[in-house]
């Protein structure tokens, strides 16, 4: 086990201790690998110093001497550059369309096998057409959404503010929970952040952060009756779970700009949500990446949470009726497969003189749809 990060210091250096050095950030590197093979993702940088701080290898206060040395290391090659998670925000866009068959026919048999296999997933009903409510996953890191993502339906909403979410991010918050209301379900935000007292303050002022947006979009009594129902719940993290799961508490109440919260030179020593912390918990913490060290116990903490908000059977009914409407696709699917096989076989798909009159009696030979309701 690693216990801090090596430096090769300043000044000359020679090749012995340069060996030695790059030995040591072998090392980290194999650590890295078995932290990223137990989550099965890579986190982002900045998770990576969270990750250093909850295994007591760094503190708060060197996050930024810590940052350089990932990047320097990274871009002397001794750290692989897929140990480390991409920044969506800062990835490369654009691409160049064009299409790899060597002929029109090789493209459209493609096209035709991709339309008929996505025929056969044909999936119509809405997972909320038997729920009651609308749980929305909210996150201070997003490597936690990561981390709980092979725990929740893909229908559910998720988003990582990266700390105090943007005007834009709330405001989708809450259109979603507009959605939801006007479709009958209850809508329902579940809130996982730091166990430290900007975090606990976080939670607890979710509805006074969002209550001017609100009344903008004329939904503030929706967000009151969310409230008032305790359907704002933070469910992480929180201390019982943190000693339960075994999580790392890191001494002191330092922030990233090195300066510590339990000190009483600091300026925001006084205020209540740091005093109300210190009596509570003292001066320790736990940054909500330290979830990546147990991820079996977070994806416990998520589906535990998200299932007291989620209905069993009402999950086996849409899998249910998706499952008998892909089924019956499919048969259509594989049928107009093999009508097109004939076609084929005849000689006659890609024949434009003859295809037409082909294609008229093989259409007006297939199955038709049921009548609907207002036809009858």
């Amino acid at each position: 086990m690693i216990t801090a990060l090596p430096r090769l210091g300043s000044g000359r250096v020679g090749e012995a201790k340069r060996a030695q050095f790059r030995a040591d950030v072998r090392e980290v590197v194999d650590w890295m690998r078995t932290y990223t093979a137990r989550l099965g993702f890579a986190p982002v940088a900045r998770s990576w110093l969270y990750a250093l701080e909850s295994e007591g290898i760094i503190t708060k206060g060197d996050f930024t001497w810590a940052g350089k040395w990932l990047a320097d290391r990274r871009k002397e090659g001794l750290i692989p550059f897929n140990l480390v998670g991409a920044d969506s925000t800062r990835a490369l866009s654009g691409y160049d369309l064009y299409d790899e068959e060597e002929s029109p026919r090789e493209y459209i048999n493609r096209q035709l096998r991709k339309s008929l296999e996505q025929a056969a997933t044909y999936w119509p009903s809405s997972y909320w057409k038997h729920q009651t409510y609308f749980p929305i996953i909210w996150t201070e890191k997003r490597d936690l959404i990561k981390l709980f993502e092979p725990e929740l339906p893909t229908a559910v909403r998720r988003f990582a503010s990266k700390g105090q979410a943007d005007v834009n991010s709330r405001v989708a918050l809450l259109e979603e929970c507009q959605w939801a209301e006007e479709n009958d379900l209850e809508p329902v935000i579940l809130y996982c952040g730091d166990h430290d007292p900007m975090g606990v303050k976080m939670s607890d002022a979710i509805v006074d952060n969002l209550r001017p947006l609100a009344q903008v979009l004329g939904w503030e009594y929706g967000l009151e009756a969310m409230a008032d129902d305790e359907r704002i719940v933070r469910f992480g993290l929180n201390a019982e779970f943190v000693d339960n799961a075994g999580l790392l508490w890191i001494d002191g109440l330092e922030t990233s700009s090195g300066e510590d919260l339990a000190n009483p030179k600091h300026k925001h020593h006084s205020f209540p949500y740091v005093q109300d912390y210190l009596r509570e918990f003292g001066t320790r913490k736990v940054e909500a990446n330290a979830l990546i060290a147990n991820p079996t116990a977070a994806r416990s903490l998520i589906r535990d949470e998200l299932w007291g908000w989620l209905s069993h059977a009402g999950h086996k009914q849409w899998e249910s009726e998706n499952q008998q409407a892909s089924k019956e696709a499919a048969a259509h699917a594989d049928g107009i497969k093999r009508m097109l096989a004939m076609f084929d076989a005849a000689g006659v798909l890609y024949n434009p003189r003859q295809l037409p009159a082909v294609v008229d009696a093989g259409l007006k030979s297939l199955p038709q749809a049921p009548p609907k309701e207002n036809d009858l």
